[in-house]
């Protein structure tokens, strides 16, 4: 699905003359990027030239990280050619003692803006529209999921959003931008993953297979170490995998434990220590088997039992 399409599916064509009013001198008029159908055939949307420092970030925009050597690239290009593709921008008028002050908010190009004043452009070619709060936020998504430029956490943030701030569910999402409700679903699964994991994961030292792979484990302080493992040793998505099932083989092979005390016991020192542990005997007498997999595994799980 092109950008365009997934824009003029979100923001209504308005009459020109109602849409434009007290706005800056037109530089000139864009073809409706929208389906070439008979109720949208010969509509334009018109392109102005403002100053650059009016306006303002988008505060819906879901990317966070923007990739500083293609940021200098894209500006380069800037200061030869200018800006081609106008932004998408927003008015906003409030009163002050001195009259009324114009300025615009961002809803797509953030990296097109942010590159424009690293060129050290004045004003740059905007259209104007005035969505609503959630069709900023969607715009704001879905021009960067759809140019893939979000991480997945990122991504899985602004899903979230959408299905908390506004009340959609998965499947809306999923028509929203484009893709199916279970890559939907997969992403925020991501969230579920501790702070530290998903730093790793927005930091490309892991992918979205290792996300995968680590959501099996339901111990946070396991997911933790195992992510780090697979920084520090460069595993694949596989090798993490086959890492991963030894654990729960080991898990599923060790006896039941029928005593609920010991059985809370065991929980407790697991959630603890951060692996897998065993009991064997009852309360009275018996053992307790503690998993390590890695002699950095065994180090921190002595650390933790010396305290």
């Amino acid at each position: 699905m092109a950008l365009g399409r997934g824009l003029e599916s979100l923001i209504p064509q308005k009459n020109k003359s109602s849409e434009n009013t007290a706005a800056p001198q037109p530089a000139g008029v864009l073809p409706s990027p929208g389906p070439a159908d008979s109720s949208s055939a010969g509509r334009r949307d018109s392109v102005f030239y403002i100053e650059l420092e009016k306006i303002k970030p988008n505060p819906y925009q879901p990317r966070r990280e923007f990739d500083e050597g293609e940021l200098a690239s894209l500006a380069e290009s800037m200061k030869q050619y200018g800006m081609i593709q106008p932004l998408l921008v927003s008015k906003i008028e409030t009163v002050v003692p001195s009259g009324t002050k114009v300025e615009y908010q961002l809803i797509a190009g953030e990296r097109r803006l942010k590159a424009a004043g690293l060129a050290g452009l004045r004003q740059v070619p905007v259209i104007i529209k005035n969505p609503d709060e959630a069709t900023k936020l969607e715009l704001a998504l879905i021009e960067n999921v759809q140019r893939q430029n979000l991480n997945p956490v990122e991504e899985a943030l602004a899903y979230e959003r959408l299905m908390r701030e506004f009340k959609m569910t998965q499947i809306q999402v999923a028509v929203k931008v484009g893709k199916s409700r279970e890559v939907v679903a997969n992403r925020v699964r991501i969230l579920d993953l501790p702070y530290e994991v998903q730093k790793n994961i927005s930091e490309g030292k892991i992918t979205e297979g290792h996300a995968k792979v680590l959501l099996i484990i339901k111990n946070p302080e396991r997911q933790r170490f195992l992510a780090e493992e697979a920084v520090k040793k460069d595993m694949s998505v596989r090798e993490l995998e086959e890492l991963v099932k030894q654990e729960e083989s080991y898990k599923s092979k060790t006896p039941k434990i029928i005593d609920p005390e010991l059985e809370n016991y065991k929980k407790n020192i697991q959630d603890t220590l951060g692996t897998p542990v065993a009991f064997s005997g009852s309360r009275e007498k018996g053992k307790l088997a503690i998993s390590f997999y890695s002699p950095e595994d065994l180090e921190r799980i002595l650390k933790r039992l010396t305290g």
